[in-house]
């Protein structure tokens, strides 16, 4: 069985996605006055001397503008979370986590303001939530977890675990579509590990081999 769709991670897009364009104005705006002190001529020799001694300051304030572009522009499509045949992978932008089938005990949906309500999470937290409070995702319980749950939000963060740490909290755009998929390839992996016959196909699967 081929492994399944990467759903963009919506936790890392919305929260390096906002405020983008703010650092690439920034960085061009440090950049042209780099340009302006050191190609544009001068009437007073004096004045241009001064700024030009402390131009690499603009140089570098935009250079490290750009660099924050970048990255919050990586973080922001770069994370997601995929169903392959014998785990769960979840990609943030600098690590990768994978998650055995045997780990998982059920998946169900659940809204964002039902999981985090407001005296669970800090302030930053829930005003970062705030306006995807109706938003659903899909809640994975789970037996336990591969590492410890510290070096694991360490990388993924606080607001992808319930508030109880036993439970993955997976926020994306088409969260139906991960539901079924991750149900489909959960079963096919008990039924596989049991000797059992492989369950019939379901719906999704249908759909998906026909496309």
């Amino acid at each position: 069985m081929k492994s399944g769709k990467r759903h963009t991670l919506r936790l890392f897009y919305e929260r390096f996605h906002a405020h983008r364009a703010m650092f690439l104005i920034g960085s061009l705006i440090f950049f042209g006055l780099y340009l302006a002190i050191n190609f544009v001529p001068f009437q007073l020799k004096e004045i241009q001397f001064t700024l030009v001694s402390y131009a690499w300051i603009l140089l570098v304030i935009g250079s490290a503008a750009f660099l924050i572009f970048l990255y919050r522009t990586v973080a922001s499509y770069l994370p997601y979370v995929q169903c392959t045949e014998r785990n769960l992978k979840i990609r943030t932008p600098f690590y990768s986590i994978v998650i055995s089938y045997k780990r998982i005990q059920e998946t169900r949906p659940n809204a964002l303001f039902e999981i985090f309500k407001k005296d669970a999470v800090s302030r930053s937290q829930a005003h970062f939530l705030e306006k995807f409070a109706g938003q659903t995702v899909v809640v994975v319980d789970m037996n336990s977890f591969p590492m410890s749950l510290r070096w694991m939000k360490f990388w993924m963060g606080d607001l992808m675990f319930t508030p109880d740490d036993r439970s993955l909290v997976l926020w994306v755009g088409d969260w139906m579509s991960l539901n079924r998929e991750l149900a489909d390839y959960l079963d096919r992996w008990r039924a596989h590990k049991s000797g059992k016959p492989r369950p019939p196909v379901s719906v999704y699967s249908q759909m998906k081999r026909g496309s």
